[in-house]
């Protein structure tokens, strides 16, 4: 709502300011982008769109601006409105909603060890020991502005200094979105270790391994992608491997990821591991209604 005025600013006083000079025809004008003996730029006052014959291209005051100072859109943005009272005004309003919009934002206000009875009993549920749960999540109390609540979520750290969060309730949240990438040790790191890599979509399956391999650990350098949307940033790391186990959900989403990762890995080994837990959506699914599963299967490092 706030770019029109912008688009709408006369061509005639954009190209003032640019040094350009008349010529001798009506709407003609020595063109900005180069120098040239005869005018070639017209303008077209009424739809405020230039057109440059000696190039053979056009288009808005912006785009203009973007080619001569050869700059951003937002840069040329900010050039038009300096031009004007009016236009700056309206770009002050437009960066103070912005900011006001950013002000009301979730954000994270504490992140502890996990005392909660709450997430204990939302951990019981899902089948994933507390002691587990502590060593590798958090306790994060979450604000939100718009509703003036706090939230008590369960935390996983990723690479990027955030975390992904679930809560009891259903409500899913991160902070920063990134993938997690563990060694066979369990710690965050994002250099390759062994020879294969475990790729989990989400923590609580990673958890739920965890748990039916009865084993703290990883064994072998692991990533949870805390979104199937995060693949990219794993791209990289799991391609730097000599074969791949994927943890991926039962649905579309996960067929397609694991289709990317069999692309990326360009013909080395790549296990559906899907197929454990074939008549679930996820294997925190299998592990909740399997009352004591064990795998008692090692990937190998």
């Amino acid at each position: 709502m706030f770019d029109k005025p912008i688009y709408n600013y006369p061509l005639e006083k954009i190209l003032e300011a640019l040094g350009a000079k008349r010529g001798a025809q009506k709407d003609k004008w020595f063109s900005p982008l180069r120098d040239e003996k005869d005018a070639s730029l017209h303008i077209d006052r009424k739809k405020n769109l230039w057109y440059d014959f000696g190039i053979g291209e056009g288009g808005t005051n912006v785009k203009l601006v973007q080619m001569v100072l050869r700059c951003s859109k937002a840069e040329a943005v900010h050039f038009i409105s300096s031009l004007s009272p009016e236009l700056r005004a309206i770009e002050d309003a437009k960066k103070q909603l912005k900011e006001d919009t950013d002000g009301k934002k979730s954000r994270i206000t504490s992140v502890k060890e996990i005392t909660s009875n709450y997430i204990a009993r939302y951990l019981e549920v899902r089948s994933i020991p507390l002691r587990l749960a502590r060593i590798y999540c958090k306790q994060l109390q979450v604000y939100n502005p718009k509703k003036d609540q706090h939230f008590t979520m369960l935390g996983f750290p990723n690479n990027a200094g955030g975390f992904a969060l679930n809560a009891p309730n259903g409500m899913k949240w991160t902070d920063k979105a990134s993938v997690t990438t563990l060694t066979p040790t369990g710690r965050i790191s994002s250099s390759p270790t062994s020879a294969n890599v475990a790729v989990f979509e989400g923590f609580f399956d990673f958890l739920s391994w965890r748990v039916m391999q009865g084993a703290d650990k990883p064994g072998c350098d692991t990533v949870i992608l805390n979104s199937v949307a995060n693949l990219k940033q794993a791209a990289d790391y799991i391609a730097a491997h000599a074969s791949a186990s994927c943890f991926l959900d039962n649905d579309k989403a996960g067929e397609e990821c694991l289709s990317q990762i069999q692309n990326l890995m360009e013909g080395k080994d790549v296990k559906d591991m899907s197929e454990l837990y074939h008549q679930h959506k996820d294997l925190n699914e299998m592990l909740q209604a399997s009352r004591g599963y064990k795998a008692g299967l090692s990937l190998g490092r």
